[in-house]
């Protein structure tokens, strides 16, 4: 984490040490505060820093557990946009589709649950609602 001093990535490492296990009790509002004040700790641009990725991802994820599909999409996108590993993991752009999904944007869903159908294949979709896999069947 270069460019933070030591008793601030400390910090960072603490908050997500708590937000996980908050996550892990399922106190998703609680986790995301935690992930975002680690975020916050990040000087910009964060695409430079790798841990930006892992939180970013993180406080999307919550968001999507909380079922806030518009943040959650819009943090995926941004994560999507600034880290070029991200683009080559089909969990952020499932996850993005999905959001897009249940916002009833379906033209703008199409392609990502598309592209994680062709890159991964029908397991990406094994723990997820049938009705994502279906639409990334649509031709």
């Amino acid at each position: 984490m270069a460019d933070l001093s030591p008793a601030d990535v400390a910090r960072v490492r603490a908050l997500v040490e708590r937000a996980d296990e908050q996550a892990d009790e399922g106190e998703f509002e609680a986790a995301l505060d935690l992930f975002e004040q680690a975020l916050e700790l990040l000087p910009e641009p964060w695409s430079a820093h790798a841990q930006a990725q892992t939180l970013l991802f993180s406080i999307a994820d919550m968001q999507f557990l909380l079922e806030d599909f518009e943040a959650s999409g819009d943090t995926y996108s941004a994560l999507l946009a600034s880290f070029e590993s991200a683009r080559a993991e089909p969990l952020p752009q499932l996850r993005l589709g999905q959001c897009l999904l249940e916002q009833g944007r379906e033209a703008e869903a199409l392609p990502h649950l598309q592209a994680v159908l062709k890159s991964a294949g029908e397991q990406a979709f094994r723990y997820e609602d049938p009705k994502y896999l279906e639409m990334a069947r649509r031709a």
